[in-house]
């Protein structure tokens, strides 16, 4: 079997596979349920090949992806078909047999792309986003932290806000004494387009993502609360003797020390939390590693929800855009808040949409990628994104 995989592999990346060859690699990936090949194809990619950022030749693999895609989604669900839970190499080597467009792709080392052949951006693309909050202090005094270049950026009664690297904000709580006093409260907030990375007084860390906001005190006197808006993504310093708990519309998680996400956006229909480690408790219900809570905002029922995909729920904080099966709105609302744009929508899509990309691509790639189930089209206007059948 290794040796008939490493031949499939080189004869696509020599441009010289079948059409049987290439669904014959496809279906091998796709039944790869315990990960053996893609732990092979992994091994075979990182020792023969390198990751840039262009296709060596577009065309031949929009090419294999068209006849890929043609033969494998269902006509009442399209998705566009990338596997997860795989190494870097691994999704690398997807993005190279499977799609077209994608931010990796990988070339021999030994025949690097010529320049003639490197695809330039659209110019009507759309970057993504970047490190970019603003920070409220408890006067109201606001400090845009995508420019503060300064380590040192106030003090807080007892407690100093530093900068201590791009897209981090810490507190230090002085000589570990409390200020005498009433409590201090700040604000974190991103925009669209914008993620941050905050470390707390206890040591907690959180990682805010796009268009989100996180009020807590500079430093933590008895209990540790904090309330959110948005999604985060929370790591918290034990301390038996003071519970922490984020307070959400609706929605109070309470935990000890435990590993979390916290998804509230507005629009959307449910405020969810998903544990990854440690235990919580949601409105009273214990959560267990691997299951999530999901609150109904119209009916305010929650329902408890089992092996959840947690590569999808953190896809966002590790570096990714990621779809499992998603509506077009659903899709174009996580767009909208990454590229800061606005969605107008003009007939009616049906196709679900299954897949992964990295989330430091321009606009277009994603949307390439989503174009490719033939069920749906995009068109770029400023920073407004035009979705028709």
């Amino acid at each position: 079997m290794q040796d008939r995989l490493s031949y499939l592999v080189n004869k696509a990346l020599q441009h010289s596979a079948t059409d049987a060859e290439l669904q014959e690699l496809s279906d091998l990936l796709r039944a790869d349920e315990s990960g053996v090949i893609s732990r092979q194809i992994e091994e075979l990619l990182r020792k023969d090949l390198v990751p840039v950022e262009e296709p060596y030749n577009t065309a031949y693999w929009d090419n294999i992806a068209s006849r890929i895609l043609a033969a494998d989604h269902p006509q009442d669900t399209p998705v566009v078909p990338i596997r997860r839970r795989w190494g870097w190499a691994v999704a690398a080597g997807i993005a190279l047999l499977l799609m077209s467009g994608s931010a990796w792709w990988l070339v021999n080392k030994r025949s690097p792309a010529p320049a003639a052949l490197t695809k330039q951006q659209p110019e009507k693309d759309i970057l993504p986003g970047g490190n970019k909050a603003t920070l409220t202090l408890a006067d109201g005094t606001e400090i845009p932290l995508d420019s503060a270049v300064s380590n040192s950026l106030a003090q807080q009664g007892n407690t100093t806000i530093s900068k201590p690297g791009n897209g981090q904000l810490a507190y230090t709580l002085q000589n570990g004494k409390l200020q005498n006093g009433p409590q201090q409260y700040n604000t974190l907030r991103t925009p669209q387009g914008g993620q941050f990375q905050l470390q707390l007084p206890d040591g907690s860390k959180v990682w805010l993502n796009a268009s989100s906001s996180l009020r807590y005190p500079t430093a933590f006197s008895n209990t540790r609360k904090v309330e959110l808006t948005g999604e985060a993504y929370f790591e918290i310093a034990p301390d038996a003797g003071r519970p922490f708990s984020v307070s959400v519309d609706g929605m109070e998680v309470q935990v000890l020390g435990t590993a979390f996400n916290v998804m509230a956006y507005n629009d959307e229909d449910a405020i969810k939390t998903t544990l990854l480690q440690g235990a919580v408790k949601v409105n009273s219900k214990r959560l267990y590693p691997g299951q999530g809570a999901s609150l109904n905002r119209q009916n305010g029922q929650m329902s408890v929800l089992d092996d959840v995909n947690t590569d999808e729920v953190l896809a966002w904080k590790n570096g990714y855009i990621q779809f499992e099966g998603n509506d077009i709105r659903s899709v174009m609302r996580l767009i909208a808040r990454w590229y800061d744009v606005e969605v107008v929508y003009k007939g009616t899509v049906a196709a679900h949409f299954r897949g992964t990309v990295p989330s430091n691509v321009p606009v277009s790639r994603v949307l390439k990628m989503l174009e490719m189930t033939g069920e749906v089209h995009f068109e770029i206007k400023g920073k407004q994104i035009i979705v028709s059948p």
